[in-house]
């Protein structure tokens, strides 16, 4: 018994705790067991390394940001052609709008214009010196059919119109309207009713 306490006391002594672990220096590394201990890199090798992580995440920053900016311009490019093309059709749209409006404001804008015009002498040798200017000067008889009040303010200036032509007769058409003149000769009537010109504006718009 004594033996065994003594075995037991010399095997404490052999293999101390690792409470009681002492080191001369400082450890420089400590390894499980069964482990293999890490690569060490020198100064130099660790500042490479860094340049080299330094630029490939430059590199991926570089060509992500480029990529972004390439989809961002095919978006662009892509919603301006949609702007544009919105565009187009709106203004066709309202081109139509205004084409088949203008026909209708031009000639309401014609007799309004007319409504307030003064017909006077010379206005009514004017007009209808315009429309014999639309036939040729002969010695066949041609007619000239104005409203009452025209005639009747021309009356004593029809000597005028007879150089061109000599046959010229007057008369005084009563649904003729101021403004209004028509001629006949054999060749037909020439309508220059103030209706008639500006249906012929209008028509021309359409």
């Amino acid at each position: 018994m004594k033996q065994n306490k003594l075995r037991s006391i010399t095997e404490d002594q052999k293999m101390p705790s690792s409470n009681q672990i002492k080191f001369h220096a400082p450890p420089i590394e400590i390894l499980l067991s069964g482990t293999s201990p890490q690569p060490k890199f020198t100064t130099e090798e660790l500042r490479t390394a860094k340049e080299i992580a330094f630029r490939e995440g430059s590199d991926s920053a570089n060509s992500s940001i480029e990529r972004q900016m390439l989809e961002q311009r095919t978006d662009l490019l892509h919603l301006q052609s949609k702007t544009f093309h919105a565009v187009t059709q709106s203004q066709a749209s309202l081109l139509e709008q205004i084409h088949a409006l203008l026909p209708e404001l031009l000639s309401e804008s014609l007799k309004r214009i007319l409504a307030t015009t003064v017909i006077d002498r010379d206005a009514v040798l004017r007009i209808a010196h315009d429309l014999l200017n639309e036939l040729t000067p002969s010695r066949e008889q041609v007619e000239v059919q104005l409203s009452t009040h025209d005639l009747d303010l021309i009356l004593g200036h029809e000597e005028s119109f007879r150089e061109r032509h000599p046959q010229i007769l007057f008369r005084a058409d009563p649904e003729l309207s101021p403004g209004d003149c028509t001629i006949k000769s054999r060749f037909g009537l020439v309508d220059g009713r103030i209706s008639t010109k500006i249906q012929t504006a209008v028509n021309f718009l359409k």
